[in-house]
């Protein structure tokens, strides 16, 4: 089963019923909130043409829950971004965090002098904190950048790392499952981002050791940010960070 179909049946645990109150698609993230209150968020790939396509019509507000998450693994990948919120919203509303789940990514990651990590997708604040470290660190990206390879050399470089940084987006455009194989024997695999669902039991049995995301706690302060086509760097002071570490 793909990683996206193991996310859906975890997140079946939840009240589907739920209906959508509120919906913001943003230039670089979507939100979803639903009649309870809590909130999700993930990443908006770029839009090509006048609109974004949903396939069963509008308006989204007072569908279910259930229905959107089903999108999630689409071609569309406004839908699939869609069918990600609403997983993020409804694990917002039901998982209780711990403190000792709360804080920085690198704070919850086993990272050795003398690694070699690879971040696909360029997170530039972890970039900055492994460089400060002398931590041998390569980035791959779909979107050229100076000092970042192309996506395709991930095929060499995950192999040959001790650390996988992976960024959540990979789940909503379905290359996931080729960088987890390419990151088999990783020491660590974080799976990182705002899009990041937060189900300990859908990686279990994959290579992943770490889910690091975030709890939307002021969702009436994220959605403007978001429709305004701003990104985590102005709303995260309106959410708080966690990780969940993976065994078993």
């Amino acid at each position: 089963m793909s990683l996206r179909k193991e996310i859906i049946e975890a997140a079946k645990k939840f009240d589907l019923e739920l209906s959508v109150e509120r919906v913001q698609i943003g230039l670089t993230y979507t939100a979803v909130q639903l009649q309870n209150g809590s909130t999700g968020v993930a990443y908006s790939f770029p839009r090509r043409g006048c609109g974004v396509e949903i396939e069963d019509g509008w308006p989204l507000r007072g569908r279910r829950a259930g229905d959107l998450i089903s999108y999630l693994g689409t071609e569309n990948l406004h839908l699939s971004t869609l069918a990600m919120a609403t997983i993020n919203a409804l694990i917002c509303g039901c998982v209780q965090f711990q403190e000792k789940d709360i804080g920085d990514t690198l704070e919850s990651i086993d990272i050795r002098n003398g690694d070699q990590v690879c971040m696909v997708g360029c997170f530039l604040p972890i970039v900055e904190n492994l460089k400060n470290r002398s931590i041998s660190t390569t980035v791959v990206d779909q979107v050229p950048k100076p000092g970042v390879q192309p996506e395709e050399r991930s095929t060499v470089l995950l192999p040959a790392s001790q650390v996988a940084i992976i960024t959540a987006t990979a789940i909503i455009n379905g290359t996931i499952d080729k960088l987890l194989d390419l990151a088999i024997k990783c020491r660590e695999v974080v799976l990182l981002g705002p899009s990041t669902p937060m189900l300990v039991e859908a990686f279990r049995g994959s290579p992943v050791s770490c889910l690091s995301g975030i709890r939307v706690d002021h969702p009436d302060e994220v959605f403007p940010v978001i429709a305004e086509g701003m990104g985590f760097k102005i709303f995260k002071r309106f959410i708080t960070k966690v990780n969940l570490r993976i065994s078993g």
